[in-house]
């Protein structure tokens, strides 16, 4: 058995110990206490400071803020930012793709349909010219008939859209050559394709540009319509000129003509257009031409002396396989039967050129010539007096008189435009243009109105009430809210 004795010294020793480890970790802990009391009220002090920040925007920090809580705060900031601008651009991309998916469903749902032409027949008939020389003063003939007959079907169409469908018809070249033996020889000519200023020229009846007539050659459809809509379109023309047995400029009433020789080409189109912005779609392109010769045997009398030397049976129409485009010129007057005049070339046989032609049955449309320098050498009558008196006397037919001395100078030598679509009213399209200046014309194309200069002065002065005046500036008013240019595919 071991015994040990422990003194009373040792033992107030370690209790002193004891009570200075516990004085020392309640030091410690009431330290960290009031740290972490300091800490809390520091960023309570902080987040207040931020909000004042955010409010008055401004950038200055909180005093006595540590560097670590700046350091810090400006990293959330910048991760603030990047997250608000990522969702700007995922919200960007998702409003991008929904309008595609609205738009891709929209063409689906709305596929662009076809027009469908479901019958297309162009011929001429099968009939030689038949010449009239009955009356004292001129020599008729009448031409066969190109008739052209299209049937179309036509895709559904919403609210509001509207559309025409018809034929447009243009010359492309016109040789006409009245022979009056040794005295000379007269010629119908477009001052714009002789001078080749254009390659064609407009074969429209003159109210409804650029179509060739108003009544069965065009077609006017709106929407709605829920499905396809069969319509049909049927032009004709032909030729029904006068020409004078004397020469064009003699006030007596001899007879002289010798030959009549013709040849004109011409494109006729069927069209789709767009009425609200004056887009035209060619649908079909069709090539025709009228060749004529006849001779004239002055020896024998009236009745017998005219005899038709080209071949009787007409070249028949050629519906292109590709499509020609329609020029701009063709959209817009002035038409055949306002550009056209009659020359003459004295002492000359034909295809001889005269040094003095004469200018016998001026345009309807002045600007023609005004414009047209090619025809600036050329004499110009004063009068018509001559023709008037020829045509007033010996025409037998009422409708290629007129009250005007140049209109009734135009219907007894013929128009080289094409006459109606009925051939019981011939010249029709050409009475039609004698309609008062009241008459307002809308097409769908760009015009350019000719400014008054100071040639407006001279010989040649547009007379107010000339053709090419008529409704032009409510033309060009018109088509300038509708499009700034006409678009042809």
């Amino acid at each position: 058995m071991i015994t040990m004795v422990v003194s009373d010294d040792d033992v107030h020793k370690n209790e002193t110990v004891e009570f200075t480890y516990w004085l020392y970790y309640m030091t410690v802990y009431y330290v960290l206490k009031i740290i972490c009391v300091i800490n809390a009220f520091l960023n309570v002090q902080q987040y207040k400071q931020q909000e004042q920040q955010a409010v008055s925007t401004t950038t200055s920090t909180l005093v006595g803020m540590n560097v670590m809580g700046q350091l810090i705060d400006k990293a959330k900031r910048a991760i603030v930012m990047r997250t608000v601008n990522n969702e700007k651009l995922q919200q960007e991309q998702t409003s991008q793709e929904k309008t595609q998916h609205q738009s891709s469903q929209s063409n689906v749902t709305k596929p662009i349909l076809p027009i469908r032409i479901q019958e297309l027949e162009a011929k001429i008939e099968n009939r030689p010219t038949i010449v009239d020389e009955k009356s004292p003063a001129v020599l008729k003939y009448r031409t066969p008939h190109f008739r052209a007959t299209a049937t179309v079907k036509f895709p559904p169409l919403d609210e509001g859209e509207h559309w025409k469908i018809g034929w447009i018809q243009s010359c492309t070249r016109m040789d006409f050559f009245n022979s009056y033996g040794d005295c000379g020889y007269s010629s119908w000519e477009f001052p714009q394709l002789m001078s080749g200023q254009n390659p064609m020229i407009s074969d429209s009846d003159g109210r409804n540009y650029p179509f060739y007539g108003s009544k069965s050659e065009v077609i006017e459809i709106q929407g709605p319509c829920i499905d396809y809509t069969t319509l049909k379109v049927v032009m004709n023309d032909n030729f029904y000129p006068h020409i004078t047995w004397d020469i064009p400029t003699s006030n007596e009433r001899l007879s002289r003509l010798t030959s009549v020789k013709r040849h004109q080409s011409f494109y006729t189109w069927l069209v789709a257009m767009n009425a609200q912005n004056g887009s035209i779609l060619v649908l079909k392109t069709i090539s025709w031409q009228m060749n004529l010769e006849i001779n004239i045997d002055l020896t024998k009398p009236q009745g017998s002396r005219a005899i038709l030397v080209s071949d009787p049976i007409p070249v028949q129409p050629e519906i292109l396989k590709q499509n020609i485009r329609i020029p701009t010129c063709v959209l817009y007057p002035p038409n055949a039967n306002s550009a056209q005049i009659l020359v003459w070339h004295p002492g000359c046989h034909l295809g001889e050129t005269s040094k003095r032609p004469e200018i016998v049955v001026p345009p309807r449309c002045m600007l023609v010539l005004l414009q047209n320098p090619f025809y600036a050498n050329h004499i110009r009558h004063k009068t018509h007096t001559s023709i008037q008196n020829k045509l007033n006397g010996g025409n037998s037919s009422s409708s290629s008189s007129s009250s005007s001395s140049s209109s009734s100078s135009s219907s007894s030598s013929p128009s080289p435009s094409s006459s109606p679509s009925s051939s019981s009213l011939s010249d029709s399209r050409m009475n039609n243009n004698n309609t008062s200046q009241s008459v307002t014309i809308k097409p769908y194309s760009r015009l350019i109105f000719p400014q008054n200069t100071a040639t407006s002065s001279s010989s040649c002065s547009i007379a107010p009430g000339n053709r090419c005046y008529n409704g032009m500036k409510h033309m060009l008013n018109n088509h300038a809210k509708l499009a700034q240019g006409v678009m042809v595919r």
